[in-house]
């Protein structure tokens, strides 16, 4: 059997960018261009980007650097909300936890 797991993708740039609302799991970050002065902020947090940072990424090749694809599993007891700054085109995968 597999596991499920939910994409989130956002294709623009912007603050407080809810991935989820309630405890989850960010299994990776898919980033799908590479963007000159990209910084992309993970937080665990419901509603805010950029309080309690438990991810941060900056750099202008940040899809060339990774190979695309980073590896988090990490525990977000709060929530999933995300900041970036002029990085488009990025997918969260990520699984709510009961």
């Amino acid at each position: 059997m597999y596991k499920t797991y939910t994409p989130t993708y956002k294709a623009t740039a912007g603050a407080d960018q809810v991935i989820s609302t309630g405890k989850s799991i960010l299994h990776a970050i898919i980033i799908g261009a590479d963007v000159a002065s990209s910084v992309i902020e993970v937080s665990d947090s419901a509603t805010d980007g950029d309080g309690n940072v438990k991810i941060y990424l900056a750099g202008s090749t940040l899809m060339t650097s990774t190979g695309g694809a980073i590896k988090v599993g990490a525990l977000f007891p709060n929530g999933i909300t995300v900041d970036t700054t002029n990085q488009t085109h990025v997918t969260y995968i990520w699984e709510p936890i009961a």
